[in-house]
Order: structure tokens, then sequence, then C-alpha cells
């Protein structure tokens, strides 16, 4: 066996995008190798029990189109499916002479114009008759039956073929899920943002993109998230990495300034979890981020809007400002540099203020945010 050619194919087959692979290149290099000049990946299944065309090389679109109404007088897959099924690997070798398979329908109509004088199949899936993939190899007459040394290429080659269709199963499935699930967050109005583990950005929804073509926000050359106010940046770069690896488990939330430092909308990060992967097929997403913008015009620090809109004081508006921003009550009390009661004290305040019971709820007016 030229081991050469064994490395040059699996390296094709693997290098192939398996979420939405395109066979061209790899059937290209198989027809190379194997002196053939049709090669195609064909299906059984309960709706096309004698296989259908999944794509092929080498065929004319009218034998692609005609292929169907013939496929199930396929005389070396009558005769020879159950070697197929058996060992993984099958050739026309012994299974119908020359002048027998010139003298069927499937031959006249499709083998005698597609040049097909000799074929081989490799076993790509297997469940039972009526579920098969198969990779098909096909020849001229004057070429001949497939060699010894073709027939090893084609054996060491078969269980890289049946793990490269199974993962493109899996991961054209999870491609179909995450598409449909992108479309989802597409139709909301906030902006969604989804990270990896590096905090890259991974995906931005319709409104989100917008958002970034606002300048709400930006990314860096490597896709990290990037804030264009120095102390918003400073922050996201203090508690998104904590995120990320899953070392904070709460959610955090924290202003958004534009370029100006004018108040700009709201972050809310949370930690996705193993959610996004078996829920939306989001395997390496680690934080969603939703991005809410405030009124437009509206040119008061947050500080004096809350002042402004709910009566609080100074102390009582830059605590709403550090709960806003996800720290606890005793990382306030740390940084006003006041004891845990006096926080409590002002707590209770904004609750009467905003005539709220609960911190949540009490976020939730705040940010504006529509109840969970």
């Amino acid at each position: 066996m030229d081991r050469r050619r064994s490395t040059q194919l699996i390296d094709a087959l693997y290098g192939m995008d398996l979420r939405a692979p395109d066979w061209t290149p790899f059937l290209a290099l198989i027809a190379q190798v194997f002196r053939s000049h049709v090669v195609s990946v064909q299906i059984h299944d309960h709706a096309h029990r004698h296989g259908r065309l999944m794509t092929a090389i080498g065929l004319p679109p009218r034998l692609m189109a005609l292929h169907p109404t013939l496929s199930y007088e396929h005389p070396w897959f009558e005769r020879g499916a159950s070697r197929l099924l058996l060992e993984g690997i099958a050739d026309d070798r012994g299974l119908m002479g020359e002048p027998e398979l010139r003298d069927t329908r499937y031959y006249a109509e499709f083998m005698h114009d597609a040049g097909i004088g000799h074929g081989m199949a490799l076993c790509m899936h297997a469940q039972g008759p009526n579920d098969l993939a198969l990779l098909t190899i096909n020849r001229d007459w004057q070429t001949g039956y497939y060699d010894e040394h073709e027939c090893e290429l084609a054996r060491s080659l078969l269980p890289h073929l049946c793990n490269a269709y199974a993962l493109q199963q899996r991961l054209g499935w999870l491609h179909h899920e995450s598409r449909n699930f992108h479309a989802a967050l597409d139709q909301l109005t906030d902006g969604v943002l989804l990270l990896n583990a590096e905090g890259q950005l991974q995906f931005c929804n319709s409104t989100a993109l917008q958002m970034e073509a606002d300048r709400l926000f930006a990314r860096r050359p490597d896709g990290r998230l990037h804030l264009y106010w120095p102390a918003d940046e400073q922050r996201l770069r203090r508690t998104l990495p904590q995120l990320c690896a899953n070392i904070e488990s709460r959610p955090l939330i924290q202003q958004l300034h534009g370029p100006d430092g004018v108040l700009a909308g709201t972050l809310k990060f949370c930690p996705a979890g193993m959610v996004a992967g078996t829920h939306w097929s989001q395997y390496d997403t680690r934080v969603i981020a939703f991005v809410k913008t405030v009124a437009s015009g509206s040119t008061a620090s947050l500080g004096e809007e809350l002042q402004r809109q709910w009566g609080f004081t100074s102390a009582e508006a830059q605590l709403a400002q550090w709960l806003m921003q996800g720290m606890s009550l005793s990382q306030a009390a740390e940084q006003g540099g006041v004891t845990i009661n006096t926080v409590r004290t002002q707590l209770r305040s904004l609750f009467d203020k905003t005539q709220t019971r609960r911190q949540a709820e009490l976020m939730r007016v705040l940010l504006r945010l529509s109840p969970a």
C-alpha cells in the first residue's frame, strides 16, 4: 500500500469543514488515486431504499437527475449488498459477468452513458439495508478491476470514512441547531453577545451589530470585547475573565458609556455554564451578554439621573450604581468605606423610594429591564 497516498487521502478527508462539508475536493482526489472518473456519496434510507446521489463528480446533470428513477434496478447493489454490509467494502468482481450487466436497463440507461464498467463501494454508515451511506468509486471497462493494492488502500481508508461521516452527521445537526438559535436571537430587540472562554465574541445578534456600528462597544483585533470608556473597560477586564472561567456564577451588570463618556446603556453578563451546549448547541459559549440602551438624549451621569428620578441622596445613588454593577452589599461597604449596617440602611431607603421589596426587583426597576 502506498502510505503517502493514504496519508494524503486521510488529510483531505479530515480537512473538510465537517459542519457543512464540501465533498468535491476529496472526491476529486479519490478519483485521481483510484484511476476513477465517477465518484459519489450515496445515501440509502426509507425514502430512498435503492439509494440517492448526495453528491458526485464525473456525472452530468442529466444522469444525476435520472439516477433516482433507475436506482431500484442497480444490479451491483442487488447482488453485493450482503457482502457490503458484512465486510464494509465490496467491488464488482464476481457479482455479474459483462454480458449480463450490459443486458440490464440500469447499464443501458445510466452506466453506459456514464462510461462505467467497474465499481467499488465503501460503507461509511450502516444501520441495516435501509440506512446506509456509501462512497462509490467507478471506472471504465478499459481500466479494469481494482487490484490488491487499491483494495488495501480502500480498506485502510474505510475506518476514517466512517469516523468523518459520523462527525459530519453530529456536527451538521449541531450546526443546524446553532443556526436556529442565532435566528431566534436576531428577533430580540436587546443586543445579545455570545463570548467564549477567552472573552472573544463568537456571535452578535442583529441588534448588537447595530450597537457595535453605533460605537456602544467594539471588538479587539483578537476578537475580545472592548468598551470605549476607560472605567468601563477596566471593570470589564477585571470581571469578565472570572465569568469566562466559571469562577463567578452570578450575573454581573455594569454601566456602558460611549466614547464621550455619556451613559449609553447597561451590560448584563450571565454565565452560560453547560446550558449553552446542552440546550442551544453553543458548546464554546461561556458567557451571554445582554446589551440594553438608555433613552436617547440623556446627558446626565447615571448618579444624577438616579437622584433626579428617584430622589436618592448621593450616597444612595452611589450604592445603587454599585449594585447595578453586580457588587454585593459587603463589597459596596468596602468600596464606600462604611459599615455593612450603613449599606443595609441605605438599601432599605432605596426599597422605600422605588416601592420595591427585593434587591432583584430593585435592579429591574433601575435598569428598566422587564421582569423575567
